[in-house]
């Protein structure tokens, strides 16, 4: 069984699924934020999110093999909950707590308990309105095993770019470096931005491969590029927050928060979505470890017993 849970303060409006945690809607009066794309909508990944190669790792000396989730690229794809039930904790008009467990999954013989908390709260922005609110998210993994568990968070919002299309948006992704993908969009190559670069106006078409193509550390507008790419050692705010702006046709800006524990982000344009789908939304995803993070051994999380990992992030549109 599905239920849907709407929260709401002031013209704020979000829903919230409890199969997967997932964050279905939100948006701010009569403008969409958030929307529906069939494709782990606003899914809670965890625990790793994006791709593990034909889901096999090894940790504390153990080797480890996952079911396959994505026939195509012959990986184990976002994680272990994000189609299940999760049971609703907390409710009141403007706020959600849901939980669920991970204990002695095929491949992940760990236990955790998952806690996430979806939080309409007014803005305490400078000369903004005070009837003006941002969305929330606060996540909480414990350890309630017996062994240390590798882990990762990752949330899989689309956000609509104020049109019918997202070409016609700009894009800012605070990041120092891109992650180059094979043809199963896995990591091969973790590439720096150069600093000095920008890209001319004679540039040729969108390539896979191409560093300046994927260069959005200056607000930019999207055209006809595709993006499925992850970014790294995100650049940060004096809060120790990064934040991803997509500013839409409409000239209203959707700004995604992230706090200091996470690592990376995931950004994707949908093309491979249906044509009812395709490009209508982008996703713009937090994630604390990078693509195939448990299967290089490096950069996710370590949640010892009785130990837990917080994490928060945000949306709000300005």
């Amino acid at each position: 069984m599905t239920d849907f849970i709407e929260l709401t303060l002031g013209d704020d409006n979000a829903v919230v699924s409890t199969r997967g945690a997932a964050l279905l809607h939100y948006t701010v009066g009569d403008r969409p934020v958030v929307a529906q794309m069939s494709a782990f909508d606003g899914a809670v990944l965890a625990p790793w999110p994006n791709r593990i190669a034909d889901g096999r790792y090894d940790f504390n000396g153990r080797s480890h093999q996952l079911p396959i989730t994505e026939t195509s690229h012959s990986t184990s794809l976002h994680g272990l909950v994000a189609e299940t039930h999760w049971a609703v904790s907390k409710r009141d008009d403007a706020s959600v707590t849901l939980s669920t467990d991970i204990t002695d999954s095929p491949g992940y013989p760990f236990a955790l308990s998952i806690e996430v908390t979806y939080s309409l709260i007014a803005r305490e922005d400078v000369g903004e309105p005070t009837d003006t609110a941002e969305l929330r998210v606060v996540a909480l993994a414990r350890n309630i095993g017996q062994d240390p568990a590798p882990f990762g968070f990752g949330f899989h919002p689309w956000i609509r770019p104020g049109a019918e299309s997202v070409d016609r948006a700009q894009l800012l992704v605070p990041a120092e470096t891109w992650f180059e993908t094979d043809s199963r969009l896995l990591p091969r190559a973790i590439r720096p931005f150069d600093t000095g670069s920008f890209i001319p106006a004679d540039h040729g078409p969108d390539e896979a491969s191409c560093l300046l193509c994927k260069d959005f550390r200056a607000l930019r507008t999207l055209g006809p590029t595709v993006l499925d790419d992850a970014f790294g050692v995100p650049q940060r705010g004096d809060d120790g927050w990064s934040r991803v702006r997509l500013r839409g046709a409409d000239d209203r800006t959707v700004i995604i928060g992230m706090d200091e524990s996470f690592r990376a982000w995931q950004i994707c344009t949908g093309d491979e979505l249906d044509h009812d789908h395709r490009r209508r939304a982008i996703a713009i995803e937090p994630m604390t470890c990078p693509p195939n993070a448990f299967a290089t051994g490096s950069e996710h999380d370590v949640i010892d017993p009785e130990g837990e990992l917080r994490v928060e992030w945000s949306i709000a549109l300005r």
